[in-house]
């Protein structure tokens, strides 16, 4: 009876056109020797092969044992630690020597690769990782300093209480806020301006209320048209009733 591989996925029997990233040979399939079969496959890789051949045996291993994630990252990272330390340990005099050191760097970048996706802190000394933890709060603590500074100066202009239009009043009143950009000066055209309609809704919004109750920025933005001669679906026009003010300069009277 044919073994079955524990870690990682062998191509099928006389399968000459297997998953890239299955291993073994198409023949003689030793499974005893997986490790092996999984290291050869790397040393031809690119690094943006490493992750998702990773993945690929990572499923086939999870297949058969889905709470086991550790164990298949403890295995991988052990046999490529070990087999860096092997050619490490080689006769630099050897013909293979040139070939061991390189197949040694693409196991170290893939090694690389393995600390990146090491959820259990296993490849790093817990120094390294307490170290690494620390930094990281210094960097959030001062985020947050300066988000906060951020909140401050966004908030300083805030106010506990609003100025409270008379119920059924705001398009009377609001009918008066937009008579304001119309005013004009003899020394430089118009008393104020402004490039979009928005500052006006938004001040209102935030700083008036109708009656008891907070108008929405939306509410009072549908009293703005961007464009006067392009007005929205939800425009609200004022009505005649409502135009109880008029604004006009003292020496007009």
């Amino acid at each position: 009876m044919p073994t079955q591989s524990l870690y990682f996925k062998f191509r099928n029997r006389f399968d000459f056109s297997p998953h890239r990233y299955e291993v073994g040979n198409p023949i003689i399939q030793n499974k005893a020797l997986e490790d092996n079969f999984f290291l050869l496959k790397i040393y031809d890789f690119v690094e943006a092969d490493f992750e998702p051949y990773y993945n690929f045996h990572l499923n086939y291993f999870l297949g058969r044992h889905p709470s086991d994630e550790e164990a298949f990252f403890d295995h991988v990272s052990d046999i490529v630690r070990v087999r860096i330390d092997y050619f490490k340990r080689q006769d630099p005099i050897s013909a293979k020597y040139a070939r061991n050191m390189a197949n040694a760097k693409k196991l170290e970048s893939f090694l690389s690769f393995l600390k990146t996706i090491d959820r259990w802190h296993k490849l790093e000394p817990i120094e390294s990782v307490v170290a690494e933890k620390d930094r990281e709060i210094d960097r959030l603590n001062a985020e947050v300093v300066e988000l906060k500074g951020l909140l401050k100066e966004a908030t300083k202009y805030d106010v506990s209480e609003k100025v409270n239009i008379t119920k059924g009043y705001i398009a009377a009143f609001i009918n008066v806020i937009k008579q304001i950009p119309d005013l004009s000066i003899p020394e430089s055209g118009r008393l104020v301006s402004s490039q979009t309609q928005a500052p006006w809704y938004k001040m209102i919004a935030k700083y008036f209320k109708h009656g008891d109750k907070d108008i929405s920025i939306d509410t009072a933005r549908n009293y703005f048209p961007a464009q006067k001669d392009d007005k929205p679906a939800k425009f609200i026009e004022i009505a005649e009733k409502d135009k109880l003010f008029k604004i006009v300069r003292k020496d007009d009277k």
